[in-house]
Protein backbone atom coordinates (compact mmCIF):
# COMPACT_ATOMS: atom_id res chain seq x y z
CA UNK A 1 0.00 0.00 0.00
CA UNK A 2 1.12 3.15 -1.02
CA UNK A 3 -0.04 7.11 0.33
CA UNK A 4 -0.93 9.26 -2.13
CA UNK A 5 -3.30 12.21 -2.55
CA UNK A 6 -5.88 13.61 -4.83
CA UNK A 7 -5.68 16.45 -7.26
CA UNK A 8 -7.38 18.38 -4.17
CA UNK A 9 -4.89 16.85 -1.51
CA UNK A 10 -7.41 14.29 0.08
CA UNK A 11 -5.31 11.12 1.38
CA UNK A 12 -5.65 8.21 -0.73
CA UNK A 13 -4.10 4.46 0.47
CA UNK A 14 -3.35 2.94 -2.85
CA UNK A 15 -3.02 -1.12 -2.80
CA UNK A 16 0.17 -2.40 -4.37
CA UNK A 17 -1.45 -5.86 -4.42
CA UNK A 18 -4.96 -7.83 -4.97
CA UNK A 19 -4.74 -8.60 -1.45
CA UNK A 20 -4.47 -4.83 -0.18
CA UNK A 21 -7.43 -3.69 -2.36
CA UNK A 22 -11.21 -3.49 -0.93
CA UNK A 23 -13.07 -3.35 -4.05
CA UNK A 24 -14.39 -6.37 -5.20
CA UNK A 25 -13.91 -7.89 -8.95
CA UNK A 26 -16.77 -9.46 -11.02
CA UNK A 27 -16.35 -12.40 -14.13
CA UNK A 28 -18.18 -10.69 -16.69
CA UNK A 29 -20.98 -13.61 -16.39
CA UNK A 30 -21.61 -12.20 -12.76
CA UNK A 31 -23.76 -9.83 -14.24
CA UNK A 32 -26.57 -10.00 -11.56
CA UNK A 33 -24.09 -10.25 -8.40
CA UNK A 34 -22.51 -7.23 -9.73
CA UNK A 35 -25.79 -5.56 -9.90
CA UNK A 36 -26.55 -5.61 -6.52
CA UNK A 37 -22.63 -4.23 -5.64
CA UNK A 38 -23.06 -1.33 -8.11
CA UNK A 39 -26.64 -0.14 -6.98
CA UNK A 40 -25.24 -0.35 -3.14
CA UNK A 41 -21.88 1.40 -4.10
CA UNK A 42 -22.04 3.53 -7.20
CA UNK A 43 -19.29 1.80 -9.43
CA UNK A 44 -18.77 -2.19 -10.07
CA UNK A 45 -15.17 -4.28 -11.59
CA UNK A 46 -15.32 -6.80 -13.95
CA UNK A 47 -12.01 -8.37 -14.62
CA UNK A 48 -10.48 -9.48 -17.59
CA UNK A 49 -14.07 -8.16 -20.03
CA UNK A 50 -11.22 -7.47 -23.36
CA UNK A 51 -8.66 -10.01 -24.77
CA UNK A 52 -4.74 -9.29 -24.79
CA UNK A 53 -5.46 -9.39 -28.91
CA UNK A 54 -7.93 -6.82 -28.50
CA UNK A 55 -5.73 -4.45 -26.05
CA UNK A 56 -2.62 -4.92 -28.63
CA UNK A 57 -4.39 -3.95 -31.58
CA UNK A 58 -5.77 -0.26 -30.19
CA UNK A 59 -2.60 0.51 -28.56
CA UNK A 60 -0.89 -0.30 -31.98
CA UNK A 61 -3.23 1.62 -33.65
CA UNK A 62 -2.78 4.53 -31.34
CA UNK A 63 0.66 4.17 -31.54
CA UNK A 64 0.87 4.42 -35.40
CA UNK A 65 -1.68 7.34 -35.77
CA UNK A 66 -2.30 9.92 -32.68
CA UNK A 67 1.56 9.64 -31.54
CA UNK A 68 2.45 10.38 -34.85
CA UNK A 69 0.04 13.21 -35.79
CA UNK A 70 1.43 16.54 -35.87
CA UNK A 71 -2.14 18.26 -36.19
CA UNK A 72 -4.92 19.77 -33.68
CA UNK A 73 -7.03 16.76 -32.05
CA UNK A 74 -9.82 17.78 -29.95
CA UNK A 75 -8.59 16.82 -26.17
CA UNK A 76 -10.37 15.50 -23.13
CA UNK A 77 -9.46 18.61 -20.10
CA UNK A 78 -10.53 21.22 -22.54
CA UNK A 79 -13.22 20.32 -25.29
CA UNK A 80 -10.80 22.28 -27.54
CA UNK A 81 -8.01 21.69 -30.21
CA UNK A 82 -4.80 20.97 -29.73
CA UNK A 83 -2.00 19.25 -30.95
CA UNK A 84 -0.14 16.58 -28.93
CA UNK A 85 1.62 17.65 -25.65
CA UNK A 86 4.79 14.87 -24.61
CA UNK A 87 6.34 14.46 -21.84
CA UNK A 88 10.16 13.39 -21.54
CA UNK A 89 8.77 9.37 -21.49
CA UNK A 90 7.15 10.47 -24.96
CA UNK A 91 3.57 9.63 -23.65
CA UNK A 92 1.23 12.10 -24.89
CA UNK A 93 -0.50 14.73 -21.94
CA UNK A 94 -3.01 15.50 -23.31
CA UNK A 95 -6.08 12.90 -23.56
CA UNK A 96 -8.45 13.43 -26.88
CA UNK A 97 -11.78 13.32 -26.95
CA UNK A 98 -14.30 11.01 -28.74
CA UNK A 99 -12.33 8.02 -30.85
CA UNK A 100 -15.64 7.58 -32.70
CA UNK A 101 -15.79 11.12 -34.45
CA UNK A 102 -11.74 10.77 -35.07
CA UNK A 103 -11.11 12.25 -38.85
CA UNK A 104 -10.80 8.99 -40.94
CA UNK A 105 -8.32 10.28 -43.26
CA UNK A 106 -5.88 10.08 -40.52
CA UNK A 107 -7.35 7.42 -38.03
CA UNK A 108 -9.63 5.40 -39.84
CA UNK A 109 -8.47 2.08 -38.01
CA UNK A 110 -8.21 3.40 -34.80
CA UNK A 111 -11.60 4.98 -34.66
CA UNK A 112 -12.85 1.48 -35.85
CA UNK A 113 -11.03 -0.40 -34.21
CA UNK A 114 -12.76 1.47 -30.88
CA UNK A 115 -16.68 1.13 -31.97
CA UNK A 116 -16.09 -2.62 -33.47
CA UNK A 117 -13.73 -4.22 -30.75
CA UNK A 118 -14.66 -2.18 -27.65
CA UNK A 119 -17.65 0.12 -27.44
CA UNK A 120 -19.96 -2.99 -28.92
CA UNK A 121 -18.40 -5.72 -27.50
CA UNK A 122 -21.29 -7.96 -26.52
CA UNK A 123 -20.18 -8.95 -23.11
CA UNK A 124 -19.95 -5.29 -21.61
CA UNK A 125 -23.45 -4.36 -24.07
CA UNK A 126 -25.25 -6.99 -22.06
CA UNK A 127 -23.32 -5.61 -18.37
CA UNK A 128 -24.45 -2.53 -19.15
CA UNK A 129 -28.04 -3.62 -19.93
CA UNK A 130 -28.43 -4.84 -16.33
CA UNK A 131 -27.49 -1.97 -15.25
CA UNK A 132 -29.43 0.38 -16.75
CA UNK A 133 -32.23 -1.56 -17.68
CA UNK A 134 -31.58 -0.66 -21.62
CA UNK A 135 -29.58 -1.25 -24.44
CA UNK A 136 -27.06 1.51 -24.52
CA UNK A 137 -26.07 4.36 -26.63
CA UNK A 138 -22.20 5.15 -26.22
CA UNK A 139 -22.28 9.51 -25.91
CA UNK A 140 -18.98 9.94 -25.36
CA UNK A 141 -15.54 8.62 -25.37
CA UNK A 142 -11.73 9.54 -24.07
CA UNK A 143 -8.14 7.90 -24.90
CA UNK A 144 -6.00 8.51 -21.43
CA UNK A 145 -2.06 7.54 -22.45
CA UNK A 146 0.44 10.03 -19.67
CA UNK A 147 -0.66 10.17 -16.57
CA UNK A 148 -2.64 13.36 -16.36
CA UNK A 149 -4.34 13.90 -12.96
CA UNK A 150 -8.36 14.55 -13.31
CA UNK A 151 -10.07 16.66 -10.26
CA UNK A 152 -12.72 14.97 -8.05
CA UNK A 153 -16.18 15.47 -9.58
CA UNK A 154 -19.42 13.82 -10.64
CA UNK A 155 -19.81 13.06 -14.34
CA UNK A 156 -23.40 14.33 -14.16
CA UNK A 157 -21.84 18.27 -13.85
CA UNK A 158 -21.27 17.77 -17.26
CA UNK A 159 -23.23 15.00 -19.19
CA UNK A 160 -25.69 12.77 -18.32
CA UNK A 161 -29.09 11.27 -19.67
CA UNK A 162 -32.38 13.31 -19.27
CA UNK A 163 -32.89 10.74 -16.11
CA UNK A 164 -30.10 11.85 -14.08
CA UNK A 165 -28.49 9.19 -13.05
CA UNK A 166 -28.81 6.59 -15.32
CA UNK A 167 -25.74 7.29 -17.41
CA UNK A 168 -22.64 5.06 -16.77
CA UNK A 169 -18.85 4.89 -17.76
CA UNK A 170 -16.67 2.57 -17.93
CA UNK A 171 -12.86 3.25 -16.95
CA UNK A 172 -11.04 0.56 -19.86
CA UNK A 173 -7.08 -0.31 -18.48
CA UNK A 174 -5.03 -1.23 -21.48
CA UNK A 175 -1.86 -1.83 -19.28
CA UNK A 176 -1.63 -3.09 -16.14
CA UNK A 177 -2.36 -0.07 -13.47
CA UNK A 178 0.61 0.28 -10.94
CA UNK A 179 0.01 1.83 -7.95
CA UNK A 180 2.31 4.87 -8.53
CA UNK A 181 1.10 5.51 -12.47
CA UNK A 182 -1.34 7.98 -11.60
CA UNK A 183 -4.96 5.47 -10.63
CA UNK A 184 -8.51 6.21 -11.64
CA UNK A 185 -10.36 6.84 -7.77
CA UNK A 186 -13.76 6.52 -6.64
CA UNK A 187 -15.83 7.56 -3.78
CA UNK A 188 -17.88 4.69 -2.72
CA UNK A 189 -22.01 5.30 -2.01
CA UNK A 190 -21.21 8.94 -3.11
CA UNK A 191 -23.59 8.32 -5.89
CA UNK A 192 -26.60 8.23 -3.22
CA UNK A 193 -25.70 12.15 -2.33
CA UNK A 194 -27.88 14.83 -4.02
CA UNK A 195 -25.65 17.46 -4.85
CA UNK A 196 -27.73 20.21 -6.90
CA UNK A 197 -27.63 21.83 -9.87
CA UNK A 198 -25.31 23.68 -11.68
CA UNK A 199 -25.77 27.60 -11.46
CA UNK A 200 -24.26 30.95 -12.41
CA UNK A 201 -22.44 30.27 -9.19
CA UNK A 202 -20.68 27.23 -10.02
CA UNK A 203 -20.97 27.05 -13.50
CA UNK A 204 -18.47 25.22 -15.97
CA UNK A 205 -16.96 28.24 -17.48
CA UNK A 206 -16.53 30.81 -14.89
CA UNK A 207 -17.14 29.20 -11.67
CA UNK A 208 -15.98 25.90 -12.28
CA UNK A 209 -13.62 25.66 -9.39
CA UNK A 210 -16.40 26.58 -6.73
CA UNK A 211 -17.88 23.20 -8.12
CA UNK A 212 -14.65 21.69 -7.21
CA UNK A 213 -14.40 22.98 -3.83
CA UNK A 214 -18.16 21.66 -3.03
CA UNK A 215 -16.91 18.23 -4.15
CA UNK A 216 -14.30 17.94 -1.94
CA UNK A 217 -16.83 19.79 0.85
CA UNK A 218 -18.94 16.81 0.66
CA UNK A 219 -16.21 14.43 1.13
CA UNK A 220 -14.95 15.72 4.00
CA UNK A 221 -17.92 16.66 5.56
CA UNK A 222 -19.91 13.12 5.13
CA UNK A 223 -15.92 11.41 5.58
CA UNK A 224 -16.31 9.32 2.39
CA UNK A 225 -13.65 6.82 1.10
CA UNK A 226 -11.64 6.84 -1.76
CA UNK A 227 -10.83 3.80 -3.10
CA UNK A 228 -8.25 3.69 -6.26
CA UNK A 229 -8.63 0.12 -7.58
CA UNK A 230 -5.50 -2.51 -8.88
CA UNK A 231 -6.83 -2.73 -12.45
CA UNK A 232 -4.74 -4.86 -14.78
CA UNK A 233 -5.35 -5.13 -18.77
CA UNK A 234 -8.65 -5.81 -19.74
CA UNK A 235 -10.46 -5.13 -16.42
CA UNK A 236 -13.21 -2.42 -17.00
CA UNK A 237 -14.37 -0.17 -14.34
CA UNK A 238 -17.98 0.89 -14.45
CA UNK A 239 -19.40 4.02 -12.39
CA UNK A 240 -22.51 5.75 -11.96
CA UNK A 241 -23.02 9.57 -13.37
CA UNK A 242 -23.49 10.42 -9.29
CA UNK A 243 -20.44 8.57 -8.59
CA UNK A 244 -17.62 10.89 -7.24
CA UNK A 245 -14.03 10.17 -8.93
CA UNK A 246 -11.44 10.84 -10.38
CA UNK A 247 -7.33 9.85 -11.26
CA UNK A 248 -4.41 10.72 -9.12
CA UNK A 249 -1.13 12.41 -10.26
CA UNK A 250 2.09 9.45 -11.08
CA UNK A 251 4.53 9.83 -9.40
CA UNK A 252 5.91 7.10 -11.64
CA UNK A 253 9.25 7.82 -14.22
CA UNK A 254 8.52 4.34 -15.69
CA UNK A 255 4.68 3.58 -15.67
CA UNK A 256 1.55 4.69 -18.26
CA UNK A 257 -1.71 4.67 -17.73
CA UNK A 258 -3.12 3.83 -20.90
CA UNK A 259 -6.75 3.41 -21.04
CA UNK A 260 -10.12 4.11 -22.63
CA UNK A 261 -13.21 5.86 -20.82
CA UNK A 262 -16.29 5.76 -22.53
CA UNK A 263 -20.00 7.32 -21.26
CA UNK A 264 -23.21 5.43 -22.05
CA UNK A 265 -27.06 6.14 -21.61
CA UNK A 266 -29.75 3.84 -21.92
CA UNK A 267 -31.10 4.35 -25.66
CA UNK A 268 -34.77 5.07 -24.60
CA UNK A 269 -33.66 8.49 -22.84
CA UNK A 270 -32.19 11.99 -24.65
CA UNK A 271 -28.81 13.33 -24.12
CA UNK A 272 -28.16 15.89 -22.06
CA UNK A 273 -25.29 17.83 -21.74
CA UNK A 274 -24.24 20.92 -18.53
CA UNK A 275 -27.92 19.96 -16.58
CA UNK A 276 -29.38 21.97 -19.32
CA UNK A 277 -29.44 20.98 -22.73
CA UNK A 278 -30.88 18.25 -24.82
CA UNK A 279 -28.84 17.14 -27.52
CA UNK A 280 -29.88 15.66 -30.53
CA UNK A 281 -27.74 12.45 -30.81
CA UNK A 282 -27.68 10.76 -34.36
CA UNK A 283 -26.90 7.49 -34.16
CA UNK A 284 -24.78 4.54 -36.15
CA UNK A 285 -25.95 1.23 -34.63
CA UNK A 286 -23.24 -1.03 -34.08
CA UNK A 287 -24.91 -4.79 -33.30
CA UNK A 288 -26.64 -3.55 -30.19
CA UNK A 289 -25.17 -0.40 -29.18
CA UNK A 290 -25.89 2.89 -30.85
CA UNK A 291 -22.52 5.33 -31.03
CA UNK A 292 -23.79 8.88 -31.29
CA UNK A 293 -20.83 10.97 -32.87
CA UNK A 294 -20.20 14.34 -31.60
CA UNK A 295 -18.26 16.55 -34.29
CA UNK A 296 -17.66 13.75 -36.71
CA UNK A 297 -14.93 14.54 -38.76
CA UNK A 298 -15.98 12.21 -41.05
CA UNK A 299 -18.71 14.84 -42.50
CA UNK A 300 -18.08 17.96 -44.64
CA UNK A 301 -19.57 20.47 -41.77
CA UNK A 302 -17.79 19.20 -38.95
CA UNK A 303 -14.65 19.39 -41.16
CA UNK A 304 -15.48 23.16 -41.64
CA UNK A 305 -16.43 23.67 -38.00
CA UNK A 306 -12.91 22.48 -37.29
CA UNK A 307 -11.16 24.54 -39.66
CA UNK A 308 -13.19 27.96 -38.36
CA UNK A 309 -12.44 26.38 -34.60
CA UNK A 310 -8.83 26.08 -35.70
CA UNK A 311 -8.08 29.28 -37.60
CA UNK A 312 -10.18 32.09 -35.11
CA UNK A 313 -9.09 30.04 -32.07
CA UNK A 314 -10.15 32.61 -29.46
CA UNK A 315 -12.77 34.84 -31.16
CA UNK A 316 -14.81 30.53 -31.08
CA UNK A 317 -14.06 29.73 -27.74
CA UNK A 318 -15.14 33.12 -26.45
CA UNK A 319 -18.43 32.77 -28.20
CA UNK A 320 -18.67 29.31 -27.21
CA UNK A 321 -18.11 30.24 -23.36
CA UNK A 322 -21.26 33.01 -23.66
CA UNK A 323 -23.50 30.52 -25.08
CA UNK A 324 -23.01 27.65 -22.46
CA UNK A 325 -23.42 30.40 -19.74
CA UNK A 326 -26.67 31.98 -21.27
CA UNK A 327 -27.98 27.80 -21.89
CA UNK A 328 -27.30 27.30 -17.80
CA UNK A 329 -28.70 30.54 -16.75
CA UNK A 330 -31.86 29.93 -18.68
CA UNK A 331 -32.19 26.63 -17.10
CA UNK A 332 -32.01 27.95 -13.35
CA UNK A 333 -34.75 30.70 -14.22
CA UNK A 334 -36.99 27.70 -15.46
Amino acid sequence: MISQNTPAGLPVNVPETSEEDPSVKFPIEDVKDAEKYYSENGYVIFKHVFSTKVIDEVREAWDSSVKLHDGKIYRQATSKLETNKFNEQGWVMNPILNLQSLNPRFFSKLRNLVVEKVFSDFDLSVALKQLVGDDVKLVQSMYFEGNSATWEHQDTYYLDSEKVGSMVAGWIALEDIAADAGRFFVCPKSHLIDMGLQSKENNVIDNHDVYIKSIVSIIQRNGMEIRAPKLEAGDVLLWNSKTIHGSLDSSSKISSRSSITCHFIPQSLGFLQFQSRLLKTPYDQVKQVKIFRPKDLAKFRNKLIFWIESTFSRQFYWIKGIAIKLVISKNKAM
